[in-house]
């Protein structure tokens, strides 16, 4: 057996051989002996060894002469038939331009690692528990959430924390807390940026290093040390133009002076997906611990007060398996030393952290995994079109492949000539779907939080991915088409004329009608799947809150940050809430220590006398207005009074639901918080608390009014920004030095808790809508191709006196019959796919409404019926006389 590259040598040999021989013989028959005709001959025929050396140089280009030779051919074949072009074109720009994005807003919350030194390293903290640990108390630092029936909760004491940090051998511990705005000011310019409090050992522990000055050490995050910042190379940039000099300046944080050590390095992000933390400082020094009376700093002192994150890096060769045992022994031994039960002591929980820590991943993984399966199907549905677009023109060109295989062109040649085709045509979408793939993640960015930082920005991998995707896509439309045009029975495809005839073969060809019957199948799924999520997004807009929506403007004021504590913070909180009601246009007003609607907030445990179970319940501090600011009823008992704010009485307003989970009016009971004992003397209707998406209890407690931060809630009898100009007036008569922060309507901050819901709402239906076009896309033009193939069939029909309203029927019964196929292979499809396969209850949604996929199915057969009629409208009215002189 030859290998082939010495098979070439030896087919170039016997060539030369051959060559040799023809011209010695012609020699031989002139009268030369053997010998003297073949020395002639070679001298005639000039250096073998040079020709053999020519024959191969061109030999070696000849792969890429064919190629280009392909490539003219199929560029030439595009032109000749540009709406099948574009049809095909379009759809893929479109199908893999949808799947691109999605695996890059994947990559950005997903799989993106930090940018920092084995980041594989890096392990989150976490607690979990069967309910909430009785007695801790959480700031507004942290978040918990349930995972099944357990609790897991990313919160710490300053007692645990310090436990892991100088008793953990094989790990190094450091802890933040949650970015917030400040507003900061460096030479004469003032912003607004987002700062994260972090530990004085935080930057070693990522191992990262400054791009200028130093990061901050654990001799910063000391009550004496000099105020210190660090800036993110985007701050650097932005607000303090790229200044060489900032390193050692001052920086003005809320008032206060703090020297900028250094700057980061442009490639980190944070520590999180799109993390958006501008600065960084020490806890110690971060703004709000540094008020005497504020939560923070009492929560340092307070092994009960539970609210700083933490975050590891494990030792090289340490599991996280083997890490949480020691951890949890510590862990334990911090909570023994309170008076409580040590078996009810929560149990630590590790999560892996090399892309970082947060809700992102937990809110956005599931949605953008199916979005991924979803566009799937509409790259499958883009595909489908194209490669039945690709067969019809195939089944065209089936004379001209027949002579081309009776003249001896190899069924291999004219394959690759095919494929080439396809992939010109993939080329070509390839390109146009980059443009796709980036106006489609950048629109579904703004439908994510807003202060999410992801960068959607053009990268190898994003390249890759779509080069892999385009080679995926153009094996699955490309080799059939290519495999089916060339084998085929030469003889009786030369026997056909140039013009179709017999109909039906030329209208559809069987694997054409599997493409078509495949598209609409995938498309009624598609259809489905947009049409309720949009109808699960709608009804959760339109859901009744429990309070008004439409004129009520809520903002923040942090007076705590400007030096107000004690009686003076309490008397300003009192005197903004009178004068408040005083500006034009304004109803009501009231104060809350937790925002209304804001996807987070405060959760407790409260056991009731002669209760077996504690009732979980969400709580929020408000004053006596705010019931009638939010317009939320109170239905039994009473609402707080002024004197109860005042006096700080120890009572209580509760939920209905949480008298429904007692199973009793919950009037005149008693509970304990702090060791008081509370009494409930009212019950509010039902509101939501955090979102719309949930229905928690809530205890409503008096506000304490010695909170440096607190939200104001204004109802009003005008549009509630109209009354802005007034509010601002207001406060700054307070205090002009007291900035309003985060304002936004009712409405507006309702939209904010949506955003995952709406994003899935928005691309879901955008695919959905995708399937649709691409399926009118393609049915249009395979029933447009096919009418035109058979223009004498039709000519010769009319001139025998067929009238154009049966053949309009006829090709309208064709083209929808097949999609009415498609509609009920696809409606069970999608039917059992939903059923299957989607997680109703971790969406928040209910269970596929069957009217909603016989809506889908339905829209599809009309969207048929629009898409073959101008081809059905445009055949029926053709002359007949053109059409058989085109024939």
């Amino acid at each position: 057996m030859q290998l082939p590259w010495n098979r070439k040598e030896s087919e170039l040999e016997r060539e030369v051989r051959y060559h040799l021989e023809a011209l010695a013989e012609g020699f031989e028959r002139q009268g030369l002996s053997p010998a003297e005709a073949m020395l002639r001959a070679r001298r005639e025929f000039g250096g073998v060894e040079l020709y053999k050396e020519q024959c191969r140089d061109e030999r070696r280009w000849q792969p890429l002469a064919q190629l280009w030779q392909d490539l003219s051919f199929g560029a030439r074949m595009m032109r000749k038939a540009p709406a099948v072009t574009a049809s095909a074109v379009l759809s893929l720009a479109l199908g893999i331009g949808a799947t691109t994005a999605i695996l890059s807003l994947m990559d950005a919350v997903l799989w993106r690692t930090l940018a920092v030194p084995q980041p594989e390293q890096l392990t989150e903290i976490l607690w979990q528990s069967k309910g909430r640990p009785e007695g801790i108390y959480q700031n507004s630092n942290g978040s918990m959430y349930r995972d099944g029936a357990i609790h897991v909760a990313d919160f710490f004491s300053r007692s645990a924390f310090d436990a892991f940090r100088t008793r953990l051998q094989r790990a190094n511990v450091a802890a933040h807390l949650n970015p917030d705005d400040v507003s900061t000011s460096y030479a004469g310019v003032t912003s607004v940026a987002r700062l994260r409090a972090v530990t004085g050992n935080f930057f070693a522990m990522l191992q990262v290093q400054p791009m200028a000055g130093r990061l901050l050490q654990p001799a910063d995050d000391r009550a004496e040390a000099p105020l210190t910042v660090v800036v993110t190379h985007t701050f650097w940039g932005t607000n303090l133009r790229s200044d060489a000099r900032a390193v050692g300046r001052v920086l003005r944080i809320n008032n206060r002076s703090y020297t900028i050590a250094g700057v980061l390095p442009p490639r980190f992000g944070g520590i999180a997906a799109g993390d958006s933390t501008d600065l960084y400082t020490t806890i110690e020094h971060a703004p709000a611990v540094l008020e005497p009376d504020s939560s923070e700093r009492k929560g340092a002192s307070d092994p009960m007060t539970w609210y700083l994150q933490l975050l590891a890096r494990r030792a090289p060769d340490v599991a996280p398996e083997a890490l949480a045992p020691e951890m949890d022994a510590l862990f334990r031994g911090t909570w023994a030393a309170q008076p409580k039960n040590v078996e009810s002591a929560p149990a630590i929980r590790l999560q892996e952290a090399s892309g970082g820590i947060g809700s992102l991943r937990r809110d956005f993984g599931n949605p953008l995994a199916m979005l991924l399966v979803l566009v799937g199907f509409v790259l499958l549905t883009a595909c489908a079109n194209i490669m039945n677009l690709m067969l019809a023109r195939a089944d065209s060109r089936r004379r001209e492949v027949a002579l081309r295989v009776s003249l001896g062109c190899s069924r291999a040649r004219l394959m690759r000539q095919f494929f080439t085709e396809s992939a010109l045509l993939a080329a070509l979408g390839g390109v146009l779907s980059i443009g796709v793939a980036y106006a489609t993640a950048n629109f579904a960015v703004t439908l994510m939080p807003g202060d999410l930082r992801l960068n959607i920005d053009v990268d190898l991998r994003v390249i890759l991915a779509t080069l892999a995707v385009t080679a995926v896509t153009t094996l699955a439309f490309g080799l059939y088409p290519a495999w089916r045009a060339v084998h085929l029975d030469a003889a009786p495809a030369l026997k056909e004329g140039s013009g179709a005839s017999g109909g039906v073969r030329h209208t559809w060809i069987a694997p054409g009608k599997i493409m078509v019957l495949a598209q609409v199948a995938f498309s009624v799924l598609l259809v489905a799947a947009g049409a309720a999520f949009t109808a699960h997004l709608r009804k959760i807009v339109t859901s009744d809150t429990g309070f008004e929506r439409t004129r009520i403007l809520m903002f923040d004021l942090r007076p705590g940050e400007s030096g107000y504590h004690e009686e003076k913070l309490r008397q300003f909180y009192i005197q903004l809430e009178q004068r408040l009601r005083e500006v034009p246009g304004v109803e009501s007003t009231g104060l809350a220590r937790i925002r209304p609607m804001k996807g987070g907030g405060y959760w407790d445990d409260i056991r009731i006398a002669g209760h077996p179970k504690p009732v979980s319940t969400a709580v929020n501090l408000v004053t006596s207005g705010y019931f009638d600011a939010l317009g939320v009823k109170v239905i039994a008992g009473r609402a707080f009074t002024r004197q109860d704010v005042l006096s700080q009485a120890k009572v209580a307003v509760v939920s209905e639901d949480f008298g429904k989970e007692l199973g009793r009016s919950p009037l005149g009971l008693t509970f304990q918080m702090d060791g008081k004992p509370i009494e409930i003397v009212g019950v509010a209707a039902r509101a939501r608390y955090s979102r719309l998406t949930a229905q928690p209890n809530v205890l409503y407690l008096p506000h304490t009014l010695n909170h440096d931060t607190t939200t104001v809630l204004v109802r009003t009898s005008i549009p509630p920004l109209q009354v802005m100009g007034g509010v601002r007036k207001l406060v700054a008569d307070l205090d002009a030095n007291l900035p309003i922060v985060k304002a936004v309507t009712m409405q507006e901050q309702i939209a904010t808790t949506l955003r995952r819901e709406r994003l899935f709402a928005w691309l879901c239906g955008a695919f959905g809508v995708l399937a649709l076009v691409l399926c009118m896309v393609g049915l249009y033009g395979v029933m447009a191709y096919a009418t035109s193939r058979r223009r004498q069939e039709i000519g010769i029909r009319m001139a025998l006196g067929a009238s154009p309203g049966r053949l309009l029927r006829q090709v309208i019964r064709e083209g929808v019959g097949v999609a009415m196929a498609g509609c009920v292979i696809g409606t069970p499809m999608a039917w059992w796919a939903a059923r299957r396969y989607v997680d109703y209850k971790r969406l928040g949604m209910e269970p596929l409404d069957p009217v909603i996929v016989a809506w889908a199915a339905g829209a599809l057969a009309i969207s048929a019926l629009l898409a073959v009629l101008g081809p059905a409208i445009r055949a029926a009215s053709s002359d007949p006389i053109q059409a058989l002189r085109e024939g």
